[in-house]
């Protein structure tokens, strides 16, 4: 017959070792709304993003360089793959707009404007065109700026420690 002391030890060990575990795991996932998941989300966006616009980009290459004619069975691949980029692209947009704050929500708006310009734009002329993919890209940027500063990736007023790392860091960099 075991004891009595060792089996509350066996048993005291396996709850303590449980509890250990299961804060460890819960360390490694993401936290619902945290920056790693608005990260993810955002970084989705942009994947998205420039996928739509540099498949516009290979419609209007398809459309100079293709046979006047085109078969049906062409026709439809290229739907198909329109509605995939944009079904990806709307997909990640609205994520965006589950789990983003104010203000990438805001420059995600008029990012997915200009993008749908440019999808919208890619039998239109040249200027035209090229006018939209400029927008986008534009677009693109400011979302981006605001993604970063949403996910505190510069230091922010109130971190004197990270300024004076960041200050230091950058004449490092200027003088090598």
């Amino acid at each position: 017959m075991p004891e009595p002391i060792s089996v509350a030890a066996t048993a005291a060990a396996r709850t303590a070792a449980s509890a250990v575990s299961k804060k460890l795991l819960a360390r490694t996932a993401p936290r619902l709304g945290g920056r790693e998941e608005r990260r993810a989300v955002y970084a989705r966006l942009q994947h998205a993003l420039a996928e739509a616009v540099s498949f516009a980009q290979l419609l209007r290459l398809e459309r100079q360089f293709a046979p006047p004619i085109m078969g049906h069975r062409q026709r439809r691949e290229l739907a198909l793959m329109v509605h995939e980029r944009q079904t990806e692209l709307l997909q990640a947009y609205l994520e965006v707009r589950l789990v983003g704050n104010a203000g990438p929500i805001a420059a995600a708006d008029g990012v997915m404007d200009k993008s749908s310009a440019v999808l919208d734009n890619v039998s239109a002329g040249a200027e035209e065109f090229e006018a939209s993919l400029w927008a986008a890209m534009e677009a693109q940027r400011e979302f981006t700026d605001i993604c970063r500063a949403d996910l505190w990736y510069l230091p922010q007023w109130w971190q004197l420690y990270r300024w004076a790392w960041w200050t230091s860091r950058v004449k490092w960099l200027r003088k090598s």
